[in-house]
């Protein structure tokens, strides 16, 4: 993607129903859009921080979150439980055990509708990193090369997600390290990550690799060999590429096979339970390519709706 396209689709984009504006994947404009709101997060947040005392007044007049709060919803609550004098082990209570704060109503919509910061959202990002970083492991196994990843690395500071010490052939190079981004690639993020990472590697390990699985810019300066989801072809793709979950109604096994994943058995009904949040913790824990579940309900197919999913009932 040029960047003077990037930076126009980054400036159009608001909400997930902007999609289809585009003809990129999902996971691409997903991406773009996350990162759009996390830098406006770090842009304002100071400023609402300083304005806690206004906040709290508001509250005990209004009993409602002032308009001019614009921040992603659990981010709005914690605001305000801050501004009200709670510390820092109350407000995560609260959004571990939802029934038990006083705020619960809001506590809940925000833990099922905020795509950035609430705890599911945040096993969603870390689940998206774990199946880049399968596909990466699977296709290395597939060439019969030898490798360690990044657990095997260990102790040592800096470690790339993959070291393959007699290196592999890509285009006339020796990769020697493979690092798996599951975000798009702007120019202020690869910044960030060559400095933080990619500099450090090349320095330590020689040359090397990173993927970012859900495309980049064009005009990114890299030592490193940079490749997108095109480089390794895998059905797991689908979840990082096109943001797919599988609802099955029937024959879940025969399309878990197909999908190279296994099937995830739904048990909750209640949506405002600690049962159903931590089912939903479990799914994206178990998450090792696609997603295939069974017995599914409503709710679920809402929450997983909130956190930019596409939802394919088959």
């Amino acid at each position: 993607m040029r960047s003077e396209e990037f930076f126009k689709i980054r400036r159009e984009l608001r909400r997930f129903s902007d999609f289809r504006n585009y003809s990129y994947p999902r996971g691409t404009l997903f991406s773009i859009l996350l990162q759009k709101r996390i830098d406006n997060v770090k842009r304002r947040y100071h400023v609402y921080t300083a304005k806690l005392p206004e906040l709290a007044a508001y509250w005990e007049k209004h009993h409602r979150i002032p308009e001019w709060l614009r921040l992603p919803p659990v981010m709005r609550i914690k605001l305000l439980m801050k501004s009200l004098g709670m510390t820092n082990k109350e407000i995560s209570k609260s959004f571990s055990n939802p029934d038990e704060s006083e705020f619960s109503e809001m506590v809940w919509s925000a833990i099922y509708k905020d795509f950035i910061y609430s705890p599911i959202a945040v096993r969603y990002q870390f689940a998206r990193g774990r199946v880049g970083e399968e596909i990466i492991r699977e296709h290395l196994e597939s060439l019969n090369v030898e490798f360690k990843d990044e657990n095997q690395l260990r102790p040592a500071k800096k470690t790339p997600d993959f070291y393959i010490e007699d290196g592999i052939e890509v285009e006339g190079r020796k990769i020697r390290w493979i690092e798996s981004k599951a975000l798009f690639g702007d120019i202020k993020l690869h910044r960030f990550y060559s400095k933080k990472q990619y500099d450090q590697y090349l320095e330590m390990y020689g040359d090397g690799m990173v993927i970012y699985w859900l495309g980049k810019i064009d005009e990114l300066n890299s030592l490193a060999m940079l490749k997108d989801h095109r480089f390794i072809e895998s059905p797991s793709k689908r979840f990082l590429v096109e943001m797919k979950v599988y609802l099955a109604n029937r024959n879940a096994e025969e399309l878990a096979e197909s999908l190279n994943t296994e099937v995830f058995e739904w048990k909750a009904e209640e949506m405002r339970s600690t049962e159903f949040l931590k089912d939903v913790m479990k799914l994206f824990d178990s998450v090792r390519s696609n997603i295939v579940v069974a017995n599914w309900n409503r709710d679920l197919r809402a929450v997983l709706r909130n956190m930019g999913l596409l939802t394919v009932v088959v």
